[in-house]
């Protein structure tokens, strides 16, 4: 029988695909199609902790989680409320930290270190983007307002695009955030992204490297 909680080692590329697949859809402007994204989300999040060997319990949490997000994503797109993107903003960030938690904890234990370590490690990259940006769209719910240039807070694609653009210090300067809570959590968010790049993915990408040479 097969053990639920064993790493599915090939299974990060396909997570690293659907991701991608899923920031395509990001820039959907309909708000009935929106809620199948953040379903779609949640789906490739969970998919990402089965197969980091998640405990059955995370899974079952998260699923559930999974299933008020796409409600709470429904009412903000379909009635403009507030509370309800706050909710899933709150919702998307512990799913990304469970998923970074139990993928990080999957690398750690595994004793080996080829392909799949650099994918997984490349996948929670990603997923700290998406927790940031749902942490800015939190804060833009909260507060009525996150960016300088744009008084629109029910616009998930400038989150999404903002924190990318930070965590990769690209910095453009098209949307600085408003208060000072803000412009300190983005440049956090630039600082683990540069520490990350010069530190975790280096690192993964050095040991394969030498793994292969040496075999």
């Amino acid at each position: 029988m097969d053990d639920h909680r064993t790493p599915q080692r090939d299974r990060y590329g396909i997570s690293l695909i659907l991701l991608a697949f899923v920031v395509l859809l990001v820039p959907v402007d309909n708000p009935l199609l929106r809620p199948l994204v953040a379903g779609l989300l949640g789906a490739v999040l969970v998919f990402a902790q089965r197969t980091s060997g998640a405990r059955r319990s995370v899974i079952v949490v998260s699923a559930a989680l999974v299933v008020v997000g796409v409600l709470a994503s429904a009412v903000a797109q379909v009635g403009e409320d507030r509370h309800a993107t706050m909710a899933y903003s709150v919702i998307v960030v512990v799913l990304c930290l469970a998923t970074i938690a139990t993928i990080g904890a999957h690398l750690v234990r595994d004793p080996s270190l080829d392909v799949h370590i650099v994918l997984g490690v490349i996948v929670v990259y990603l997923l700290l983007g998406f927790a940031f940006s749902g942490a800015y769209a939190f804060m833009g719910a909260w507060d009525g307002v996150f960016f300088a240039q744009t008084a629109d807070v029910q616009n998930g694609v400038d989150y999404f695009y903002f924190s990318f653009v930070t965590i990769t210090t690209t910095g453009f300067g098209d949307l600085t955030p408003v208060t000072d809570t803000g412009k300190m959590l983005a440049a956090f968010e630039a600082l683990i992204g540069q520490v990350y790049l010069v530190t975790v993915v280096a690192l993964a990408v050095a040991g394969v490297t030498n793994r292969r040479r040496a075999a």
